[in-house]
């Protein structure tokens, strides 16, 4: 049997095609039409298609960035994909092209596929977080994906940790709208937003020779140059990803914290702060219980799992 896997990103669509087992037998990748919701459909038809000239489909799974309804199926927003505003995604596809199509948070798509395929196989408490644009978080619970009352759970990102009596004392703006979300501390655009913040109080920092726009991959090259600001900037994310790792430990008990996403190439210059600080906060026995580990199916773990859930679901 086969099955395609779609991972829906704001930039760009990755696709995979799959098996039974989750052996990825093709992939393809795509600049997603974020406001266009025709073009867009049209584009994931189109990679469908390609797949079905090598292999019988027998269904189709999408992971999707934004709040997916469990109950109705309609993505009631997506803030990185404009045109996915009340959208029935899954169905829209399915009536181009003729496959039964399931449809998920991309997040809860990832951690579906370390529960099925990687580092947290034959484990039953398990969270995974992606640090992209933003920060996905999606987790397995009891051996059972959770997604909430209405599949809107699991937006650790968007927890405030930086609170404020006005906007001028509170954390940093959300592209949720909110202010002091962990994302915003926690994710590439985090990272960037640190380091403008330390490179003011440090002139000859070399990143204000960094050529704009400033990026987190800038700012680890400068850090591996031995840049002491670049440094402290990835010690200071890995520490709020720590505490964050910290409060997730002591809420779930978990058994394991996967940590996967493009930030996660600065590897253990941030795992080496995530652990120490997840150490210092959590509770010592919930941290014995619970290993923090990079994820080996980056960056595929997003199209297995949607592949995955369309076969188990």
């Amino acid at each position: 049997m086969h099955y395609v896997g779609l991972d829906i990103g704001g930039t760009a669509t990755k696709a995979a095609l799959t098996d039974e087992t989750a052996r990825i037998l093709e992939t393809r990748k795509i600049l997603t039409i974020t406001d266009d919701l025709t073009g867009l459909v049209s584009s994931l038809a189109e990679l469908v298609h390609e797949f079905q000239k090598t292999a019988v489909i027998d269904a189709i799974g999408l992971g999707v960035p934004g709040l997916r309804s469990s109950k109705t199926h309609i993505i009631e927003t997506s803030p990185n994909i404009p045109c996915l505003q009340n959208v029935n995604l899954e169905q829209l596809l399915a009536d181009q092209v003729h496959i039964r199509t399931v449809g998920e948070n991309d997040a809860n798509a990832a951690v579906y596929a370390e529960f099925v395929r990687g580092a947290a196989m034959g484990l039953e408490h398990i969270a995974c977080l992606t640090l992209g644009t933003g920060l996905g978080s999606g987790f397995v619970l009891n051996g059972s994906l959770f997604t909430g009352a209405s599949g809107f759970g699991g937006e650790f990102g968007h927890t405030v940790i930086q609170a404020g009596s006005s906007v001028e004392n509170s954390g940093r703006l959300c592209g949720c709208g909110n202010r002091g979300c962990l994302e915003t501390y926690v994710s590439a655009s985090g990272i960037v937003m640190t380091a403008e913040a330390m490179m003011d109080l440090v002139p000859d920092s070399l990143l204000h020779g960094i050529e704009l726009p400033l990026t987190s991959e800038k700012i680890y090259n400068a850090a591996t140059q031995g840049d002491a600001t670049a440094e402290a900037v990835f010690r200071e994310t890995g520490r709020y990803l720590g505490i964050a790792c910290a409060n997730l430990i002591d809420l779930l008990n978990l058994e394991m914290i996967v940590i996967g996403g493009g930030v996660m190439a600065a590897g253990e210059m941030l795992m080496q702060s995530v652990r120490a600080a997840a150490r210092r906060y959590a509770f010592p026995a919930s941290f014995r219980d619970c290993q923090i580990v990079q994820s080996q199916l980056w960056p595929d773990g997003g199209v297995i799992g949607a592949a995955m859930i369309a076969r188990d679901r």
